[in-house]
């Protein structure tokens, strides 16, 4: 297996990791009964800090635990192969359509790659090709099968996954996971549109460990930051989601 060298993404992975430190401690001591070894990261809607909320907190818990999984399971517009200048030609849709037989080993679907000022290396697994019914895929028997399998195979998981309010992708990934953290971005995010996210998490039965507060202003700065936990982390990123949102912004009218 090859050791890639992710590009110089300064607008996900961060040097100043004390903001995901503490984020992760939380995610440790959030269950007493129970160990957070699956994760899935969403937000009601696109481009509010999920995905650098994946990158950044698998990049400390790399530090802490020697095998450590993202999956990128946004099906619908994936991210996470472009952090870490990756294909996704090969990954969790292909990972899927062989589990189980005599074609899967889990090598052909895993990029590791070399995070900057981390211990331990990352396990990556892309989205792989596109799929025509993504929520199909990710609440199918199959999906929740190799979940338990990669349990067994990982220290810890983390996923990312598409917004909870336009598909319910995350409500399907996060009924078979530990957990979901909700991000939240300061300043862009709808109060009411996050508490309708919550509340459908809520009937669903999939479990919030908690919420994390991205993309508030720095005072007497120009630019915008992340922080968890009241720490400061990182420079808003500019995806293909987030170039989405800026363009219904220009094109609906406010409410």
């Amino acid at each position: 297996m090859t050791i890639l060298q992710p590009k110089e993404e300064k607008k996900y992975i961060r040097d100043d990791d004390e903001a995901y430190r503490q984020l992760r401690t939380n995610i440790e001591f959030s269950s007493i009964s129970s160990e957070i070894k699956v994760l899935v990261v969403s937000s009601a809607d696109s481009a509010e800090g999920k995905t650098t909320t994946v990158v950044n907190l698998a990049k400390v818990m790399a530090a802490s635990k020697k095998r450590v999984l993202v999956i990128d399971a946004d099906l619908r517009v994936p991210d996470i192969h472009k952090v870490y200048n990756l294909s996704k030609r090969v990954g969790l849709t292909n990972a899927l359509l062989e589990y189980g037989t005599e074609d899967f080993d889990l090598l052909k679907y895993i990029h590791l790659v070399k995070v900057p000022n981390g211990i331990n290396s990352l396990s990556v697994m892309t989205a792989g090709p596109s799929v025509p019914n993504p929520l199909e895929v990710l609440s199918s028997k199959r999906f929740v099968e190799l979940m338990h399998y990669l349990r067994e195979q990982f220290d810890f998981i983390v996923l990312d996954s598409a917004p909870i309010l336009p598909v319910s992708d995350a409500i399907s990934i996060g009924q078979v996971t530990d957990g979901l953290l909700f991000c939240f971005a300061s300043e862009q995010s709808h109060k009411e549109r996050a508490k309708q996210a919550l509340l459908q998490l809520e009937r669903t039965g999939v479990k919030v460990i908690g919420c994390c507060l991205t993309l508030i202003r720095k005072k007497n700065s120009p630019y915008d930051y992340y922080y968890y936990h009241y720490s400061k982390g990182s420079k808003k990123p500019t995806s293909f989601g987030s170039k989405l949102k800026r363009k219904r912004r220009k094109t609906t009218p406010v409410q």
